[in-house]
C-alpha cells in the first residue's frame, strides 16, 4: 500500500466515511507492517517525557492530513488505537535520530517552539520571562525557548490565546497574527485570530495594549484600555472598537465561552472547536445572523436545540463527527 493511498484511507477513517472494505485494508496494513515493531525510545534534551515526544510527533503526523480532517476522535475505536500506536512507534524511531542530531548540533537557547491545542482542549504555557498564556481549542502558537535581550515576540499562527504578560519597562512584548500585531509592556489580554473566522479581535482585561494592522504598518497604534475590544475584518482594513466587560474576556480558558452579538458563522466555528465536531452549514444566509450565547458544559445537542429554535433552522447528525445545518 502506497503512502499516498494510506493517507487517503486514514483521512476517510477519521471523518467516518471509510467503507468496511477500506477499514479491513487498514487493519491488514497495520498487522502486516507495524504490529511487531517495538523500537526503544531515546529521549532528547528538548522533551521532558516519552509521552511529550510521542504527542509532538503524533501531532505532526496529523498535520499531514487536510486541515478540516485533522482533529482526533476519542480513542474508542480499535483501529484508531492501532493508528495511534503506529504514530507512537514512528515517534520512537524519529526520537533516536533526533537525539543524535541534538547532541551533535544542540538547539540554541532561543530556538523556536510550536505548541498546538487540539479541538476540545485548551493548553496553558509559561514563557521564559514568567509570562503565562492559554491556548484555546484548535490554536497554534510559536515562541522562542528564551526571549532575546531586546524584545519578546510570539506568533499566533492560528487561533485564540489569552496572555498574562509580566511587566518589563525596557522590553516590549509583541504578539503577531496574520492580520494584526499587539504590543504591550505588561498586561492581560485576549487575541482571537482563527483563519476560518471572518474577524480578528483583541480584548483587554487589564493594563494597556497597542494594536497595529499588518497591512498598514505606518498607521499609529490604536491604544486599548480595559473593557475595550478591537475588531477588524480579515479581508477589510476597517476596524471598530467595542465595549466588553472584563469578566467576559477569555472565559473559554475556564471552560466557559461567552459570545456577545456574534455572527452565527463564528458561533458554529466555536462549537466545532469546543465539541470537536465538523459543522456543515448549507443555508448561507444563516451565517449573516447574529446571536449572544453562553456555553458552559451543556451537551452539544442541547446547544443546537436552543440555537435552532431561536434562529429557525434544522439540523441532523450525518455521522459521528459531522453535523449538517439547514
Amino acid at each position: 500500500m502506497t503512502e499516498a493511498y494510506l493517507k487517503i484511507l486514514a483521512k476517510k477513517f477519521l471523518d467516518g466515511t471509510a467503507t468496511e472494505e477500506e477499514k479491513k485494508l487498514l487493519h491488514s496494513w497495520y498487522d502486516e507492517n507495524l504490529s511487531s515493531e517495538k523500537p526503544e525510545i531515546v529521549l532528547s534534551d528538548t522533551y521532558e517525557s516519552t509521552q511529550e515526544l510521542k504527542q509532538s510527533i503524533f501531532n505532526r503526523l496529523k498535520e499531514n492530513l487536510p486541515e478540516e480532517q485533522s482533529t482526533v476522535k476519542p480513542l474508542h475505536s480499535g483501529l484508531f488505537r492501532r493508528l495511534y500506536i503506529w504514530a507512537a512507534s514512528a515517534a520512537a524511531i524519529i526520537a533516536v535520530t533526533f537525539f543524535t542530531w541534538n547532541k551533535l548540533y544542540p538547539i540554541p537557547e532561543n530556538g523556536m517552539q510550536t505548541v498546538h491545542a487540539p479541538f476540545g482542549q485548551t493548553v496553558s504555557i509559561q514563557l521564559s520571562d514568567g509570562s503565562k498564556l492559554w491556548l484555546n481549542s484548535g490554536s497554534t502558537i510559536t515562541f522562542p525557548k528564551t526571549f532575546s535581550t531586546k524584545i519578546r515576540e510570539v506568533t499566533v499562527t492560528n487561533g485564540q490565546a489569552f496572555f498574562d504578560v509580566v511587566h518589563e519597562s525596557k522590553r516590549h512584548f509583541i504578539v503577531h497574527t496574520k492580520t494584526l500585531d499587539v504590543t504591550v509592556l505588561g498586561t492581560s489580554f485576549d487575541v482571537k485570530a482563527y483563519a476560518n473566522d471572518i474577524q480578528a479581535k483583541v480584548s483587554v482585561k487589564s493594563g494597556k495594549v497597542g494594536v497595529t494592522l499588518r497591512d498598514n504598518p505606518k498607521q499609529p497604534a490604536v491604544m486599548l484600555l480595559p473593557d475595550k475590544q478591537f475588531v477588524v475584518q480579515n479581508k477589510n482594513p476597517e476596524y471598530r472598537i467595542n465595549e466588553i466587560s472584563a469578566p467576559a474576556v477569555a472565559t473559554w480558558k475556564d471552560n466557559r465561552t461567552i459570545l456577545e452579538d456574534e455572527l452565527l458563522s463564528e458561533v458554529f466555528n466555536a462549537l466545532e472547536r469546543k465539541y470537536n465536531q465538523h459543522i456543515v452549514v448549507e443555508n448561507e444566509k444563516l451565517s449573516e445572523e447574529k446571536i449572544s450565547v453562553t456555553l458552559d458544559n451543556q451537551p452539544l445537542a442541547d446547544v443546537l436545540k436552543v440555537l435552532s429554535f431561536s434562529k429557525k433552522f434544522n439540523y441532523f447528525q450525518l455521522n459521528d463527527s459531522t453535523i449538517v445545518i439547514r
